[in-house]
């Protein structure tokens, strides 16, 4: 039998060739050797973090329930609808939240539109401050509800989406 030369202390380990009974060596290589990479935040396989898709804690709901109603005086409809379509099927409390404040944002969107035609006749000019501040004072309250985990429904609201 022939013995190998121990290796020199700066030179990397031998590892074991494809053919390799120990699988967790392969896990944890690329096939260049190299260990891979480590996994974005958010992968499923990442640790510590739950596969996409898994329900949300109780934080992340009042999180993004809140920027779904905090987001309509700033960005109309596109918040809701980015958080309902995100986080859809992973909780029945945000997606009703989102789909509230989605259905509230069109509304608001087709009040300012008709303040703006308006606006030839001077009464959109004085409607339109009256719609914007009560959107912001609704949608402040929508973030009130939310952070105290509870369905807001707007006052005022078509309820077009369902």
């Amino acid at each position: 039998m022939s013995q190998q030369p121990p290796e020199p202390s700066g030179a990397p380990p031998q590892h074991p060739g494809p053919g390799s009974p120990d699988p967790a060596f392969w896990h944890a290589q690329s096939p260049s050797g190299r260990p891979h990479a480590a996994a974005p935040a958010g992968h499923p396989s990442s640790p510590g973090r739950p596969p996409a898709g898994a329900a949300l804690d109780l934080g992340e709901e009042k999180l993004w329930g809140s920027l779904a109603h905090l987001s309509i005086p700033f960005v109309g409809f596109a918040g809701p609808l980015v958080v309902h379509l995100v986080f859809r099927g992973r909780s029945r409390w945000l997606e009703e939240n989102a789909l509230e404040a989605l259905n509230f944002s069109i509304l608001y969107t087709l009040a300012v539109a008709a303040c703006g035609l308006l606006s030839v006749v001077v009464v959109g000019a004085l409607l339109l401050p009256v719609v914007v501040i009560g959107a912001f004072v609704l949608a402040v309250s929508g973030v009130v509800a939310a952070n105290r985990h509870e369905l807001y429904r707007y006052p005022v609201n078509w309820r077009l989406v369902r």
